[in-house]
């Protein structure tokens, strides 16, 4: 017999990821734009069994929904929770919080110990929750190292940048390094105040790195800090049945 071929599918604020599934997640590809349905469709029409999360526009949930419709295929859409896994939520309102911060945490639920951890999610936005003994403690939003240094240059005059280095945080000695770098530093600083908050209760937590600009953080000397490139997707497969 064939095996069933089941498609993940993670749809961000800006691009699509998408991971084929059989034992584990294999075959990972990334539509860099919105737009590109068609690329989209393929992927779709390949599958038996699809499994999505969405924090993008909800046309593209309509847009799989339908292909899979026509094309008779089961679809899954995951939805935030009270509690999965082991995993306990502290919104009152747990559809209030986006579905990939939730499919990331459960997936490293799975890979600690202690389910005690830090979860951070860099990419157009940053996220970080908190989880001690399996509950989720809460968590911050702020904008991304991007999305941050565009809001400056939008909003002041005679700010440029030129988006030469973004791992850097020394002092910069002219405008382009100064934003640059003070982007950087915000970021990380926003890491770091969160590992201090976790601190104030907790002694030994893990620190889980996912998103496309986690690369920002690998400088950071921790030895908490573990990398992850798909914890959504990951997260995903925990619904396989």
């Amino acid at each position: 017999m064939l095996e069933e071929v089941k498609l993940f599918i993670d749809v961000g604020n800006t691009s699509i990821k998408s991971a084929i599934y059989e034992s584990e997640i294999a075959s990972i590809g990334v539509i860099s734009r919105h737009s590109d349905m068609h690329e989209l469709t393929i992927l779709l029409t390949t599958a038996n069994r699809v499994y999505l999360s969405n924090v993008g526009k909800d046309e593209i949930t309509n847009y799989i929904q339908g292909v899979c419709d026509t094309n008779s295929i089961p679809l899954f859409i995951a939805k935030t929770q009270c509690s999965a896994f082991g995993l306990i939520n502290s919104y009152s309102i747990p559809s209030n919080m986006g579905v990939d911060r939730w499919l990331a945490m459960l997936a490293c639920m799975q890979k600690s110990s202690s389910k005690t951890f830090l979860v951070v999610d860099i990419g157009t936005a940053m996220t970080i929750d908190a989880v001690q003994n399996g509950h989720h403690l809460g968590g911050w939003i702020v904008p991304g190292v991007i999305l941050l240094k565009q809001s400056l240059l939008k909003n002041t005059h005679r700010v440029f940048s030129d988006d030469k280095n973004l791992s850097l945080t020394s002092f910069g000695n002219d405008t382009p390094r100064c934003v640059d770098n003070g982007c950087t530093a915000q970021i990380l600083g926003t890491l770091l105040m969160a590992v201090q908050e976790m601190k104030k209760n907790i002694d030994k937590f893990e620190i889980f790195l996912t998103g496309g600009d986690r690369n920002l953080f690998l400088g950071l000397n921790m030895q908490n800090i573990i990398e992850h490139e798909n914890l959504v997707l990951e997260g995903l497969t925990l619904f396989v049945d």
